[in-house]
């Protein structure tokens, strides 16, 4: 088994969540972010990857809204601002 891993985190309007799945291969958690992604109440799903035993390799992949991936850089606030 390859070290490296990828895990699956879904968002809800009352819960940010944790990391619901991990995968062995990117292509897996990819498709299960997308379709995750279109479940009632799910806001969006993301993917990232890491290496089992090692700190800091974890990295983000890829993120998912209503079964689209989303652009890594984009421009909306990532929290509210008053």
């Amino acid at each position: 088994m390859a070290d490296t891993v990828y895990s699956v985190h879904a968002t809800r309007p009352d819960d940010v969540g944790a990391v619901e799945v991990i995968f062995g291969t990117e292509a897996e958690a990819r498709e299960y972010a997308r379709s995750r992604s279109l479940d009632d109440r799910v806001l969006s799903t993301s993917v990232t990857s890491f290496r089992v035993g090692r700190l800091g390799t974890r990295q983000s992949v890829a993120w998912f809204v209503e079964g689209n991936e989303q652009p890594r850089s984009f421009t909306r606030r990532l929290y509210p601002t008053d």
